[in-house]
């Protein structure tokens, strides 16, 4: 294969990785900015219509930086309370869809996602392949392995676009929907990278490979090495980054006042109820205890949590289409916007 790793030259830092999260530069997505569960949980989750943004650069990341990219975007943080998030969403899409500047702010907004997913493309690419040869000093054996990682993390970097949502779902089973399809597109990433990290992983010197799980382990790498001392406290627990802020408590009393549901739905959304609950005892569960101490490991742990979640949002698919088909237009309209009504007070 071509040598690809003079396309990853340049340094990586959690705070050029910050900055490219930055959604003010994306001034369509400015508006579902300060409206959101997210804060609650110290992650993106939902920003307007797009799950999870630059979510291929956080979790590719924190397989190289654990200690580092926890302050940002804990990626063990995502889990039930998005797909809570994606059946109530809390957007308000009125003004994309009415009114004479509607048009124009669709097109803003599509025009931002598709923009913003060329960008997280970019940042997979930046894995630093350059530094990793750097801080390895590879044989000629593990320079072609590491180009064949090289060339994976492109190959990750087109799969991005092609499983980006190039519409707004203004419906649950809609926003669902694309939260299976973003997930599916994370473990083919994932999927595609971790053959070949292995590979070449496997092929290190003991020494080799100390170096590697410590390359810029810490907040205070040396720019000639990209090594450092791990901090004392480590990285993050995962456990704790899970069961940060509180779980979505299901909105029963809501429904029933907004909906007034008959029997049969009553029925319905009661499977529905039990769906969400199950999803939400699958996620906890799968939460490990621990950061695994290699990259490998680590991308292994990510590619487990993912397969979970994508679970997750299957569980609930089928029970929540089952009850949105059962509503009247006059319900399904009333249950669209149910996530505005219980938005929590401290986000508004």
């Amino acid at each position: 294969m071509a040598t690809v790793h003079g396309a990853f030259a340049g340094p990586t830092s959690p705070q050029s990785f910050a900055t490219r999260r930055q959604f003010a530069a994306y001034p369509a997505f400015r508006p579902f900015l300060g409206r959101g569960w997210w804060h609650w949980h110290n992650h993106l989750g939902w920003v307007g219509p797009w799950f999870w943004p630059f979510a291929y650069g956080g979790f590719f990341y924190y397989a190289l930086w654990p200690y580092a990219y926890d302050s940002y975007d804990p990626f063990w943080a995502y889990g039930y309370n998005d797909i809570y998030a994606g059946i109530f969403s809390p957007y308000d899409y009125e003004p994309y869809v009415q009114g004479p500047q509607a048009p124009a702010r669709m097109a803003s907004l599509t025009q931002s996602m598709k923009s913003a997913c060329d960008s997280e493309a970019a940042e997979v690419t930046g894995w630093p392949i350059d530094q990793i040869q750097q801080v390895i000093q590879p044989n000629a054996e593990q320079r072609a392995l590491l180009d064949d990682l090289g060339n994976a993390i492109v190959k990750a970097s087109s799969n991005i676009t092609s499983h980006c949502p190039s519409s707004v779902a203004f419906i649950p089973v809609d926003r669902l929907a694309q939260m299976e399809v973003r997930l599916q597109g994370m473990i083919d990433a994932v999927n595609a990278i971790d053959p070949p990290l292995t590979r070449f992983y496997d092929s290190l010197t003991d020494e080799q490979k100390a170096r590697f799980n410590e390359m810029n382990a810490g907040r205070g790498a040396t720019a000639s090495t990209g090594v450092s001392t791990p901090p004392a406290a480590g990285p993050a627990n995962p456990q704790e980054a899970c069961g940060a802020g509180p779980i979505m408590a299901w909105p029963v009393e809501k429904i029933d006042q907004l909906l007034k549901p008959d029997a049969a739905q009553k029925e319905k959304l009661q499977a529905l109820q039990s769906a969400a609950a199950q999803a939400a005892d699958t996620i906890k569960a799968a939460c490990p205890s621990e950061v695994p101490a290699t990259p490998p490991g680590r991308l292994a742990a990510i590619g487990q949590r993912l397969q979970t979640q994508l679970t997750a949002v299957q569980t609930v698919e089928a029970p929540l289409k089952d009850f949105y088909d059962s509503l009247s237009d006059d319900q399904k309209a009333r249950f669209n916007n149910i996530g505005q009504q219980i938005l929590p007070r401290r986000d508004r």
